[in-house]
């Protein structure tokens, strides 16, 4: 069974880098990264959730399960390769994630949290409706 996350992109200490957004395009979504090991495996799902501006702007496929990659930050250690699905390649407008029926507050601790299908299917629709 296919899992789905939520998963978190930027900090408080500043915006999501340029280099994730480009143009609409998700040439750069091709990893992301996790303090710790995650229980992702490949075929989840991902929610992109840009922290600072409390939107969701992608979603992805994991292709491969996690590992270390060699020369990782030591805060992030851990990575799994992804496959964008669905992006919107400007975050002014991305829709905030309490469209998808999850609190903004729920991320507050977490690097990813795992949802429910329904908040899966509720994030494809506001996603899509504005990716077009």
């Amino acid at each position: 069974m296919r899992a789905h996350w939520l998963k978190t992109i930027g900090h408080a200490r500043g915006p999501l880098p340029d280099r994730w957004i480009e143009a609409g395009r998700a040439g750069s979504l091709t990893r992301t990264g996790f303090p710790r090991r995650p229980r992702i495996e490949p075929g989840d799902r991902l929610v992109y959730y840009a922290a600072v501006w409390r939107r969701v702007f992608a979603v992805v496929e994991v292709t491969a399960g996690p590992v270390v990659l060699e020369g990782a930050s030591e805060r992030w250690p851990w990575s799994v390769a992804v496959e964008p699905l669905l992006v919107i390649g400007v975050l002014d407008a991305a829709p905030p994630v309490e469209a998808i029926g999850v609190p903004a507050r729920s991320l507050s601790q977490h690097s990813h949290i795992r949802i429910e299908a329904r908040h899966y299917e509720r994030a494809i629709e506001a996603i899509a409706s504005v990716a077009r």
